[in-house]
């Protein structure tokens, strides 16, 4: 299915149209043990988005270290593929350190044992400290009963040129 994500430099919201559905889940209303187990897991993982969100702008490596599973991998906007102590070495030398982020989920979907969630965010801080769009990309997984991040791609999107 194609999708149509709207430009991170519109002050429009996502659109949608019939042929091209905006696919952010949304709880379900009904009471069946699927749809809770559905909305229980979703809310979940919406919650440690958050909570890694709050400790990156914090600089609280010992949460982001207890959120990222031991073979955590970013494929960052520095254009290098960082393991977990390597990102958490860039954080606390505040190389990466960003002073603050909006972040917007689009996607979240569940394939057994991970869960893919994209979106978009603007952040401001190191290392270019001027406000940067990006589209990311979080993977989660149930490893022993707890939800990890495995993997993180954030890519700046380009502002249009000017004129």
């Amino acid at each position: 299915a194609a999708y149509n994500f709207p430009s991170p430099f519109s002050a429009h919201g996502p659109e949608t149209t019939p042929s091209t559905p905006h696919r952010t889940r949304t709880a379900m209303t009904t009471t069946s043990p699927q749809a809770n187990a559905s909305a229980q897991w979703e809310a979940t993982i919406r919650d440690l988005e958050e909570r890694s969100r709050v400790a990156f702008l914090a600089g609280d490596t010992e949460t982001l270290s207890g959120l990222w599973a031991d073979n955590f991998l970013v494929n960052s906007p520095l254009n290098v593929v960082n393991d977990k102590l390597g990102v958490l070495d860039l954080l606390r030398s505040g190389r990466i350190r960003h002073t603050m982020q909006e972040l917007t989920i689009e996607y979240v979907e569940r394939y057994g044992d991970v869960v893919v969630v994209m979106g978009r965010d603007i952040i401001d801080g190191p290392p270019t400290n001027t406000r940067t769009s990006r589209r990311y990309t979080n993977v989660w997984q149930l490893q022993d009963g707890q939800w990890k991040m495995i993997a993180r791609h954030a890519q700046e999107v380009p502002r249009p040129p000017a004129g």
